[in-house]
């Protein structure tokens, strides 16, 4: 039972991955939305004029509207954190990688035979780490892999321990 995925073979740094941690990351993703909206682009967020940002810096510290650390963690101790998520693979390859010989993924699994993908398409990829709010555990975890084109969206490549890069 894997609990960390390694990514390793044609890159430059071999990685370790930890998905239980993932669920208090920013750049998670809701699922299943994140597989029906993989072709929608994200509205950009209004942004404040870079002449007002220190002019609400000095606000909020005159204020004393400063965060404790006691009251961050009291507030990802109380954030709601029930559903289903995803983490994109694309930027954990990219921080290995890749050699630009290499041209494919291959998912080794806990039981059965190895999955090869190309590279492109693994990069575009969605890992499911999180059922209910809870880690993957098991045969099946720690993650089930998604294909952005939706072909595996009822039979994800699951139980992957290793992404090998070729």
């Amino acid at each position: 039972m894997a609990e960390v995925i390694t990514i390793t073979g044609n890159v430059k740094f071999p990685i370790t991955l930890d998905p239980s941690v993932w669920i208090f990351d920013d750049r998670k993703l809701k699922m299943p939305d994140a597989l029906e909206n993989r072709n929608e682009t994200q509205p950009d967020l209004p942004q404040a004029p870079p002449s007002s940002v220190p002019l609400q810096w000095e606000r909020e510290l005159q204020d004393r509207n400063i965060p404790s650390l006691k009251s961050e963690k009291l507030f990802v101790e109380k954030k709601d954190i029930s559903g289903d998520y995803g983490m994109k693979l694309g930027p954990f390859l990219g921080n290995a990688q890749p050699s630009e010989e290499a041209k494919e993924v291959i998912c080794h699994l806990q039981q059965g035979e190895p999955v090869s993908i190309p590279l492109e398409q693994a990069k575009d990829a969605i890992l499911l780490f999180a059922l209910d709010g809870q880690p993957i555990r098991g045969e099946e975890g720690p993650v089930h892999l998604f294909l952005a084109d939706g072909t595996n969206r009822d039979n994800p490549i699951k139980g992957i321990y290793k992404f090998e890069v070729l």
